[in-house]
């Protein structure tokens, strides 16, 4: 009895065995404490987003494009089909107007001998010979060699009448010299006469001469005198007629300039006019190229029938563009309208590619709608809402998924945070702050 007693006592005071069982609990206490607070402490800083559920679809940046035929022809050729991408300025297809290319030609031939005679003219002018532009040279040599030929004609014309004219000059010039020498000639004369003449009155007042000697000598002296005063006269009539045919010749060459300047004003200012006139017609023929003024992807081919006709003005086929970015036009319930604005971050998902897969889209809000809609099939309304995308596209960039206009899309856009703990006790609160309003 003693025995066992004192048995008892020694395992019951043993010191392991009074710390071990005790020990455990207050280290499993102790964890469990600590977990707690540290959950505690990050449910109340851990923040979560707060986001709203949009479905939307994907929609064209901007309207659909009518790729139409301006002024009608025949189709020569289609170059793409339906579903096709194009980029900007792709050849669509082909349509020819063959009375436009018949204006084209004509204008471009009318033009092309305006600028041959200009260059003609103005070789005229400056006395050089004319220098034809390659394009004439090589696209026009019949026009080169007429005009080459009017000008050596034109030049051989001026030149006639201008010779003909000094030959006038040169015969008024040796008349005018002749009677110069003449008139030198007779005053010569005249003084010899007269010496005579005054020789025979001298011996006529001493009655030594004869008087048909003195009656002579004056009729020489009157006849020299008469032949020097009509030569007098012959001498500024001559000098007339020689001032006259230098300016007829002046006048010759004045008014060959003049009608030839006026013909090339005449011929720029009507090579200007036809220069653009032959703008438009060019520019109507280059429209039966019709390419594509964008990036998109064909919608629809309207006529696809070569050799058939289409009307000026008629749709050939309809291109849907494509950008950098996607537009989505999401769906918000008015519950949630209030949050949203513009400038809000969100993440696309579009439904037909697996989002774990293929990944999501980043996008903002770009424009919020001002009035609720109702859908006329579900009765339900809703405000839209406009998302832009940093891309187009899903997947790495060499191996593009490419998002068309119409795919279905969902949409969380970004309208807050809070913590954890204020998600958790959200609900508490709620239904606390209800019944304690109710009576």
């Amino acid at each position: 009895m003693n025995h066992a007693g004192k048995q008892a006592r020694v395992v019951g005071s043993h010191p392991d065995l009074d710390r071990g069982p005790h020990r455990a609990v207050v280290i499993m206490v102790a964890s469990l404490a600590a977990f707690l607070i540290i959950a505690l402490a990050w449910m109340s800083f851990a923040s979560l987003d707060i986001a709203v559920h949009a479905i939307g679809t994907v929609i064209p940046s901007s309207r659909v494009q009518n790729i139409q035929s301006m002024e009608g022809g025949i189709i020569r050729d289609i170059a793409v089909h339906e579903g096709q991408q194009v980029k900007r300025g792709d050849l669509l297809a082909y349509v020819e107007n063959l009375q436009y290319n018949a204006d084209l030609g004509e204008g471009q031939q009318n033009q092309w001998a305006a600028q041959a005679s200009i260059e003609r003219l103005r070789s005229e002018l400056a006395g050089r010979a004319p220098v034809f532009s390659e394009e004439l040279v090589s696209k026009s040599p019949e026009l080169i060699t007429e005009q080459r030929n009017l000008l050596i004609s034109r030049r051989r014309e001026m030149e006639t009448a201008l010779e003909t004219i000094r030959n006038q000059i040169a015969q008024r010039q040796e008349e005018l010299a002749e009677a110069r020498s003449r008139v030198q000639s007779l005053t010569a004369l005249l003084a010899s006469a007269r010496e005579t003449l005054s020789m025979e009155e001298r011996l006529q007042a001493q009655s030594a001469g004869a008087r048909a000697d003195f009656l002579a000598a004056q009729r020489e002296v009157t006849r020299i005198q008469g032949d020097l005063d009509a030569s007098l006269i012959a001498v500024p009539r001559v000098q007339a007629a020689l001032s006259e045919a230098r300016s007829r010749l002046a006048e010759v060459e004045s008014k060959y300039r003049a009608e030839t300047h006026r013909e090339l004003t005449d011929l720029e200012s009507k090579s200007a006019a036809m220069a653009e006139q032959l703008t438009g017609r060019l520019d109507r023929v280059q429209r039966r190229e019709l390419r594509s003024p964008m990036d998109g992807v064909v919608n629809r081919v309207l006529i696809n029938t070569v050799g058939g006709v289409a009307k000026a003005g008629e749709t050939i086929m309809e291109l849907v563009p494509v950008q950098d970015t996607l537009l989505i036009s999401a769906r918000v319930k008015p519950s949630d309208i209030a949050f949203i604005h513009h400038g809000q971050k969100a993440i696309v998902r579009i439904t037909a590619y697996d989002p774990s897969i293929f990944g999501t889209l980043d996008g903002k809000v770009v424009r919020v709608g001002a009035d609720a809609v109702v859908d006329a099939e579900k009765k339900e309304s809703y405000f839209e809402v406009t998302l832009e995308t940093q891309r187009n596209y899903l997947g790495k960039p060499e191996e593009r998924l490419i998002i068309s206009p119409g795919m279905p899309a969902d949409a969380s856009i970004q309208t807050g945070k809070r913590t954890f703990m204020e998600y958790l006790l959200k609900p508490v609160i709620k239904t606390f702050d209800k019944a304690l309003r109710e009576r």
